[in-house]
């Protein structure tokens, strides 16, 4: 699994209109843009199915990379930005969010419906029963148990009740703090490996599952895991967009409009070492006022640029990240091992310090950076502001168990 395939955004609106409701009018034809409910608990819709769980993903990642990068240091709002008018993104980079914050709602209902879908597509195989094809099966209950767990990772990770307290719902149910539903997570990661179709699967679900550890605070989880990681070579997994289902990265912090600039220390690491432009890419754009210069990332420059949820990079820092204090000189080559990779010169030293900085230049804009600010102490919005984005009013009007 390299790559996932997306069908045009017709799979993810065939999939959000399935209809049970067969009685309603007899005698006439099916409408063709509609599919019954039924009709996908078949063997041949299974595929169709788990595309759209996989599509679903990816309308959900993009759209986190943006708010989570607006809430974290990455990103900045300033009005003199051209294009840049939405007050909800102002109000994320702040930290000043309310409730009925629309940009976060979006976010918070593709989390919520990337859950559902994933945990429907294996009711549905359930429902088939016995397979003519064990691969299509396979590969069906692989995904839903992948992207069932990355959801609720999801949720864990940048969902929250209170500005200081993470966590998210299932099914209107009550709230679940980031611990617990990180262990909700693990459980499907754990059910995934049950059905992996490939050592490079294997490797991909144990760097996910290392990330889940190392954010849990479980490092001892996380060197397990990330031990048995992706390794130098490995494609990265990721999400996949296309001119009909673009990049919301681009579409809204780049090229297509740019609402989020990036932080000015990106275009210091660059000016320290112009060979960190390999990695660290933007381009310069003029404020409203014809002086100021902002830094725009072009890292996803055309509304089909992928989006990595994992690479072997990312693998090699975490466990640079474990082994730092009992054995530095082995952290060290990982951190090198990644530089010379992308051409850069090899570090002589490393500390916790020159190993954040590592993973805020390799890891920019894949959604780390906040939990980043979070669990070593750097969060940058003064006591009281938001360090989560925050359960929607439109579930805590709708859900009886949160107050």
């Amino acid at each position: 699994m390299k790559k996932h395939n997306l069908l045009l955004t017709l799979a993810v609106l065939s999939l959000m209109i399935w209809s049970a409701c067969s009685n309603f009018v007899e005698d006439v034809d099916p409408i063709i843009d509609q599919v019954p409910d039924n009709a996908l608990n078949n063997e041949a819709q299974i595929p169709f199915v788990s595309t759209g769980v996989k599509v679903r993903f990816a309308t959900t990642l993009d759209q986190t990379v943006v708010l989570s990068e607006g809430l974290s240091d990455a990103f900045i709002f300033d009005s003199n930005v051209p294009n840049a008018t939405f007050p909800t993104f102002r109000d994320i980079d702040a930290g000043d969010i309310q409730f009925d914050n629309n940009s976060v709602d979006g976010m918070f209902n593709d989390m919520g419906e990337l859950r559902f879908f994933a945990d429907d597509l294996i009711r549905r195989v359930d429902a088939v029963g016995t397979f003519s094809d064990a691969e299509i099966e396979r590969e069906a209950r692989f995904t839903g148990k992948l992207y069932g767990g990355i959801a609720r990772y999801m949720l864990a990770t940048y969902m929250g009740l209170n500005p200081n307290e993470g966590g998210g719902i299932i099914d209107n149910g009550p709230f679940i703090p980031s611990a617990d539903m990180y262990n909700l997570a693990l459980e499907k990661f754990q059910e995934a490996l049950s059905f992996v179709g490939s050592d490079a699967e294997t490797r991909i679900v144990n760097s996910i599952m290392a990330r889940t550890y190392l954010f849990m605070g479980n490092t001892s989880a996380a060197m397990t895991a990330a031990q048995n990681g992706m390794v130098a070579g490995d494609d990265p997994f990721q999400a996949l967009y296309n001119t009909q289902s673009t990049n919301f990265v681009w579409q809204q912090a780049g090229k297509g409009r740019t609402q989020y600039v990036l932080d000015p220390r990106f275009f210091g690491y660059v000016q320290a070492d112009p060979n960190e432009a390999i990695r660290v890419r933007f381009d310069e754009i003029l404020g409203n006022d014809g002086t100021t210069t902002f830094y725009r990332q072009i890292k996803y420059d055309t509304e089909s640029s992928p989006i990595n949820f994992m690479s072997w990079q990312e693998n090699e820092l975490m466990l640079a990240e474990l082994e730092l204090n009992s054995n530095n000189a082995t952290a060290l080559a990982r951190v090198n091992a990644i530089r010379t990779d992308e051409g850069l010169a090899a570090l002589t030293t490393l500390d916790l310090n020159a190993l954040i900085v590592e993973r805020d230049k390799e890891l920019m804009l894949t959604g780390v950076r906040l939990p980043d600010e979070r669990r070593f102490g750097i969060f940058h919005l003064p006591a009281g502001r938001w360090e989560f984005l925050p359960i929607t009013q439109n579930e805590r009007n709708n859900n009886p168990n949160i107050n």
